[in-house]
């Protein structure tokens, strides 16, 4: 089976929410958002999304989640690359992630270190989800990405 992925459209938004809730991600944030999400789905069905909030040359990768049912089949590391790619090519310079699940991923994957979340709380300071609390205990990973 595989998954086509696409710029999220606001038709897609509540299946987003729905499927973030399931895996226990925060939604605070997404529909402000919305406009820097991907979604994967397979014969309609959302199967996964990933967003991204960004703050001048540095964006806060958030709410990669793929769907149970559908984990370990490469749907995350396809939208991760691709939003990745995306935000380099929009002149993104550094990607951050809060994570208390997929630190090993993200650094395995794709080269994210961990780093001080303190360095870039001005940075996010009007994120909704770099303030929750489920995030304060988060492992703080970056990414520079190439010219």
């Amino acid at each position: 089976m595989s998954a086509a992925m696409a710029q999220a459209q606001i038709a897609d938004l509540d299946d987003v929410l729905v499927l973030l809730g399931k895996v226990g991600l925060p939604i605070e944030g997404v529909r402000e958002n919305f406009g820097s999400f991907l979604v994967a789905r397979d014969g309609g069905q959302l199967i996964g999304c990933v967003g991204l909030e960004r703050y001048g040359q540095v964006a806060l990768l958030r709410s990669l989640a793929v769907a149970p049912d559908r984990q370990q089949g490469g749907v995350g590391r396809q939208l991760t690359a691709r939003l990745l790619e995306d935000a380099r090519s929009e002149g993104v310079r550094e990607v951050v992630l809060l994570t208390t699940t997929a630190a090993d991923f993200f650094g395995r994957h794709f080269g994210f270190t961990p780093i001080a979340r303190a360095q870039f709380d001005e940075t996010f300071a009007t994120s909704p989800e770099w303030h929750l609390p489920r995030c304060s205990s988060a492992a703080c990973l970056h990414l520079r990405l190439s010219e």
